[in-house]
């Protein structure tokens, strides 16, 4: 008995520090759910343990896992269902490549990308990269600017076109933000890709 309650202490006390770091870096629906049940569980263990704390300590692990794993997977099997291409950009840290929606607007090419800094830096600054689409390979230079920076009427723009091509699809970004949180670094940019 007191060894299963240490295992369970153990697992509890676990899963809340995986919480707070999700929290910290990104918050999320799943994270505060779990850090809620994680505390109450910890708690519990602690002023009244019985048998059903290993079981309730593994559950709570495995559940969390499960979210998170099967959030992400109906978040890029969505994602992927609509026309993706692939960006290859060098930057401060390497080569990075990314698989982006993109957007035709009049004759521009157009990509919506929340990215890491090192990303949006190399966007921003007109780094050229390599544009892959339906199997052709171009060389082209990003005109990007920062969302933020956008005006509203661009920015509504942006979203018009994005859901009459994408449509439902976009219900996957809402899902992915509200379960899983944002990373606190991302930068959202969106980029013209202009043929070299």
């Amino acid at each position: 008995m007191l060894k299963s309650r240490r295992i369970a202490v153990f697992i509890a006390g676990l899963t809340i520090v995986v919480a707070l770091i999700l929290l910290v870096d990104r918050g999320g629906l799943i994270a505060w759910s779990v850090l809620f049940i994680g505390v109450a569980l910890f708690a519990k263990i602690w002023l009244k343990p019985s048998k059903l704390d290993l079981g309730l300590g593994v559950g709570l692990a495995t559940v969390s896992v499960l979210a998170w794993v099967g959030t992400l997977y109906y978040v890029i099997s969505t994602y992927e269902s609509g026309e993706v291409v692939e960006l290859a950009i060098d930057t401060r840290n390497g080569a990075h490549t990314a698989r982006l929606w993109v957007l035709e607007i009049g004759a521009d090419l157009v990509v919506y990308y929340d990215a890491e800094p090192e990303v949006a830096e190399s966007l921003l600054a007109g780094t050229s990269l390599q544009f892959t689409r339906g199997g052709a390979v171009s060389t082209r230079i990003p005109k990007a600017t920062r969302v933020d920076a956008l005006s509203e009427d661009e920015a509504n723009l942006i979203l018009e076109v994005m859901g009459t091509k994408y449509g439902d699809r976009m219900t996957a970004a809402d899902v992915y933000y509200l379960m899983l949180g944002r990373s606190r670094d991302r930068v959202a940019v969106v980029a013209n890709l202009i043929e070299e």
